[in-house]
C-alpha cells in the first residue's frame, strides 16, 4: 500500500489560508516545525492549536518546543529593541525559507529581524513576501506593529498599523495598539479615533482588554462605557463585572461600585477579588482601621505570604493612628520576611568586572524602576525636575518603565535619560536577570515602595550591587535587600535607624524639592470680610480619627471659621455624610464643612485660593499637597510625629525656615492655627511674598538639590567599592558585600 506523505510546511500554510481556524492543521504545523528544530514557529503554532481546541494540549506535550506558553518566550523577544542573536536567527530562517518559500511565519520573523539589524530594504522585501502568504489579511502588519510598539518604536509601529487601514480598517486589536502608538507620539486626536474604532468590537474578551488599556491612559469615562457595552453583550460575564467594579472604585464612583459588587456577589458568591474590592471600599470611605483589619484577615485566609496583599497591608498601616512607629516598622518587616526568604537563594550577587573599578571618576549607571512618570503622580512631580537637570557626564540613567500610562510628562522623562526600557510586561525574573543585570546597572533606585506599581520582587532578588529606595514611599520598605533609604535629617534622623530595614542616606535639605515644570498663577486675595477657611486637599484615608478630633478643636478655637475638604472620595455623598457625622460627634455643625471631589491639576491648584490656612493631617502628613499649598501662598500648620510619614510637613517647613508652623503636640497645633487666624488680614495679602520666599529657599533650588542627590549616589558607590575591597578575596554574600556590617548612615559629603 502506498504511504501518503505528510503535507509540507508550505502546503500547511496554503491550507490554513482557506481554513485558519482548523486545529488539526495547526497541530500538524507545530509538529513539522518541531521536527525542523524551529521552536519559535512551533510555539506560535501550538498557541493556535489550544486556541481552537484546548483538548489537543496533550498532543503538544511530546514536542520539544520549549516553554511556548510563557508570555515572554519564543518570538516575544522580537518585541525588544535589540536582540543579541538576531544575526544567527536571520541566517537560520533565511536558509529555512529557501527550502520552504511558502512559510508565512518565517518570512514575518525575517522582516522583524532585518528591522532589528537596520536593513530596511531587506525588511520591506520580507514583509511583502509575508503579506502575500498570510493566512489572515493584515496579520503581518499587525505583528510588526505590536513588536515595534513593544520595543518602544512608536513611529515605526504607527507605520505598520496605518498600513492596515486600507486592508482591515476595523481590525479592532490593531486599532487598539495604533491608539497606544499614537499616544506615545503625542497625537491624542488620532489616538482617540483609533480607540473609538477598536471599541466597535462585539467580542467581550477583547472589550475587557480594551477597557483596561484605555483606562491606563486616563480615558476612564471611555473605559466605563466599553465595559458597559460588554455587559450589554453578555450580562452575566463575571470578569467584566469585576473590571467594572475595579474601575468604579479607582475613579471613586463608590455607590456604583457597590451596585456592581452586589451583582458580582449574585453571580459569584465566593469571588476572592470581589471580596477584596468590597474591603477596599472601606479605605475609599476613609476608614483606614477597618480597611487594614480586612486586609490582614484576607492575607491570613489567602495563605500566600508572597501575594501583593502584603504591600497593601504595609501601605495601609501608615494611615493607622493607633499604631506606633515601632509597630508599623515591625509590620513592614513581618510582611517582607517571607518574600526575602523565598528569594534567599538569589541574593548572592556576583560583582562583575564592570563593577570592580574604584575610580572616583567612574560614570555611574543608574537605574530607575517606576511606572509613575505621568502628570499628577507625586513621583513624576518630584523626579522629572531631577531628570531635566542631572549631570549626563557623571550618570548614565536607564528607566525601567513598569507602568502603561504614557503622556507628555512621560515623554519628557524619556527624552531626558540615556535609555528607556518598557518593562510592564516582564516578570520579576526577566526584569532582574535578563534586563537590569545584563545592563550592568551600578545603583538601582526603587521609586514605588509598596504602592500599586511596585516591583519589590526585583529588589528582593537583587538586581544591582547597590539598591536604594527614594521618593515613592514615605517609609522603610521592610526589605533588607534594599541597602539605602534616601531621606533627610528631619524625616529620617539617625536616631530613627531602628525603624528602617535600610541604612539611612540623608540629603542635606528636604528629601523633596518643589520645582514644578508647569506654571500655576497665584489666585486673587480673599475678600477682607470673608470667613476664615481652613483646608486640606489630602485623600480621605489621611483624615484619621485623631486628625478629625484635632481639626474640630481648631474650628472651636476659631469661632465662625470653616473647613474645606477636597479629596477624590468626597465626590460621593455617602463619604461626605460619613465625615460630616464624624465632625458632628465633636460638635462641628455641617454648615461649617465644605466637601469637594477631584478636579484637573491646574484647576485644583487654583482652588487653593479658596482656603486661608492649610491643616496638615496626622499620622500621615501631606506630601505633594502640603507643597502645593505653600506654593499657592497658603500657610500650613503641621504636626511632627515619630516616623517618616508623619514628619514630611516638618521637613518642608524646616527647609523653608518656618519652624514656627510646626507643632509637637495638640495644644501647640491649635495655638499655631489660632495665631495664624489672628493674622488673617496680613496673611491674605502675602501670597506673593510667600511664593517668593519659597522660590528663594532650598526647598525650590532644584539645581543644588540635584547636585546633592548626585553626591549622595556617588557616596553610595564609594561605600560599595570600599566594602568590596575589604572583601576582595572572598566570595561574599550580598549582605556582606553591600556594607550591612558597616555604618548605618551615609554622610552627604564624600
Amino acid at each position: 500500500m502506498e504511504n501518503t506523505a505528510a503535507p509540507s510546511i508550505t502546503e500547511l500554510w496554503q491550507q490554513l489560508q482557506s481554513s485558519p481556524t482548523q486545529p488539526q492543521r495547526w497541530l500538524a504545523l507545530a509538529q513539522q516545525y518541531a521536527g525542523a528544530q524551529l521552536p519559535w514557529q512551533a510555539g506560535y503554532a501550538a498557541k493556535q492549536v489550544v486556541r481552537f481546541d484546548a483538548t489537543l494540549l496533550t498532543d503538544l506535550q511530546s514536542l520539544d518546543i520549549g516553554d511556548w506558553r510563557h508570555s515572554q518566550a519564543g518570538d516575544a523577544v522580537l518585541g525588544r529593541s535589540t536582540l543579541t542573536n538576531a544575526a544567527a536567527l536571520l541566517a537560520q530562517f533565511s536558509v529555512h525559507v529557501g527550502a520552504h518559500p511558502g512559510d508565512w511565519l518565517s518570512w514575518l520573523y525575517l522582516s522583524r529581524l532585518h528591522d532589528l539589524l537596520g536593513d530596511q530594504t531587506a525588511a520591506d522585501h520580507a514583509c511583502q513576501q509575508a503579506q502575500l502568504l498570510e493566512p489572515i489579511a493584515g496579520e503581518t502588519l499587525h505583528w510588526l506593529g505590536v513588536w515595534r510598539l513593544t520595543a518602544d518604536n512608536a513611529t515605526a509601529a504607527i507605520a505598520a498599523f496605518s498600513g492596515l487601514l486600507d486592508i482591515r480598517p476595523v481590525r479592532c486589536g490593531s486599532m487598539m495598539y495604533l491608539g497606544e502608538a499614537l499616544l506615545r507620539n503625542g497625537n491624542m486626536i488620532a489616538a482617540e479615533k483609533a480607540f473609538a474604532r477598536a471599541s466597535l468590537s462585539n467580542k467581550v474578551d477583547f472589550l475587557l482588554l480594551l477597557a483596561a488599556r484605555v483606562y491606563t491612559h486616563n480615558y476612564w469615562q471611555e473605559a466605563l462605557g466599553i465595559l458597559e457595552k460588554a455587559l450589554q453583550i453578555k450580562s452575566d460575564h463575571v470578569p467584566t463585572w469585576l473590571a467594572l467594579a475595579k474601575t468604579q472604585s479607582e475613579t471613586y464612583a463608590l455607590a456604583e461600585c457597590q451596585q456592581s459588587l452586589t451583582r458580582l456577589s449574585e453571580l459569584a458568591p465566593d469571588h476572592h477579588e470581589a471580596r477584596l474590592l468590597q474591603a477596599g471600599l472601606l479605605g475609599r470611605m476613609g476608614d483606614a482601621k477597618a480597611h487594614l483589619a480586612t486586609l490582614q484577615q484576607a492575607y491570613i485566609s489567602n495563605g500566600d505570604p508572597l501575594s501583593r496583599l502584603a504591600s497593601s497591608i504595609a501601605m495601609t498601616s501608615l494611615y493607622h493612628d493607633e499604631l506606633t512607629a515601632t509597630e508599623i516598622a515591625q509590620l513592614h518587616r513581618q510582611v517582607c520576611e517571607p518574600i526575602e526568604k523565598a528569594f534567599a537563594h538569589q541574593t548572592i550577587f556576583k560583582t562583575s568586572s564592570a563593577f570592580k573599578t574604584s575610580s572616583a571618576n567612574k560614570k555611574l549607571r543608574l537605574g530607575l524602576v517606576t511606572g509613575d512618570l505621568h502628570r499628577q503622580h507625586p513621583v513624576n512631580i518630584f523626579m522629572l525636575p531631577i531628570l531635566l537637570n542631572y549631570d549626563h557626564s557623571q550618570f548614565e540613567i536607564t528607566v525601567y518603565h513598569t507602568g502603561s500610562m504614557f503622556d507628555e510628562y512621560t515623554r519628557q522623562a524619556k527624552n531626558s535619560v540615556s535609555h528607556w526600557v518598557e518593562a510592564a510586561a516582564m516578570d520579576d525574573d526577566q526584569l532582574q536577570q535578563k534586563i537590569i543585570i545584563a545592563d550592568h546597572i551600578d545603583i538601582l533606585l526603587d521609586l514605588a515602595g509598596h504602592t500599586a506599581s511596585h516591583r519589590l520582587g526585583v529588589f528582593a532578588k537583587r538586581a544591582a550591587p547597590v539598591q536604594a529606595t527614594f521618593l515613592g514611599y514615605p517609609h522603610s520598605t521592610g526589605l533588607t535587600s534594599i541597602d539605602w533609604l534616601i531621606g533627610d535629617a528631619v524625616v529620617s534622623p539617625l536616631e530613627h535607624q531602628h525603624l528602617y530595614s535600610e541604612k539611612i542616606a540623608p540629603l542635606p535639605q528636604s528629601v523633596f524639592c518643589w520645582a514644578p515644570v508647569d506654571f500655576y498663577p497665584l489666585p486673587a486675595a480673599r475678600a477682607a470680610d470673608a470667613p476664615i477657611v481652613f483646608g486640606s486637599f489630602n485623600n480621605a484615608m489621611k483624615l484619621s480619627s485623631t486628625t478629625i478630633a484635632l481639626w474640630a478643636q481648631v474650628l472651636h478655637a476659631v469661632p465662625g471659621s470653616q473647613l474645606l475638604l477636597k479629596a477624590p472620595s468626597l465626590k460621593d455623598l455617602s463619604v461626605q455624610q460619613r465625615f460630616a457625622d464624624l465632625f458632628a460627634t465633636h460638635g462641628i455643625a455641617r454648615e461649617r464643612l465644605f466637601f469637594r471631589g477631584p478636579s484637573e491639576l491646574g484647576a485644583m491648584m487654583q482652588e487653593y485660593g479658596d482656603m486661608d490656612i492649610a491643616l496638615d493631617p496626622t499620622p500621615y502628613n501631606g506630601g505633594t499637597t502640603t507643597l502645593q499649598a505653600l506654593w499657592m501662598g497658603v500657610p500650613v500648620v503641621c504636626f511632627q510625629g515619630g516616623n517618616f510619614v508623619s514628619r514630611m510637613g516638618a521637613s518642608f517647613l524646616h527647609t523653608l525656615n518656618r519652624e514656627e508652623w510646626i507643632a509637637d503636640d495638640n495644644t501647640a497645633y491649635i495655638d499655631i492655627a489660632v495665631q495664624q487666624a489672628k493674622n488673617i488680614t496680613q496673611l491674605r495679602q502675602q501670597r506673593v511674598q510667600f511664593r517668593e520666599q519659597m522660590q528663594q529657599s532650598p526647598l525650590c533650588d532644584i539645581v543644588t538639590y540635584t547636585r546633592d542627590f548626585e553626591n549622595l549616589l556617588q557616596n553610595m558607590w564609594h561605600r560599595h567599592i570600599s566594602n568590596h575591597k575589604n572583601d576582595a578575596n572572598t566570595n561574599t554574600s550580598a549582605e556582606k558585600t553591600h556594607g550591612k556590617h558597616g555604618s548605618h548612615h551615609l554622610n552627604t559629603v564624600a
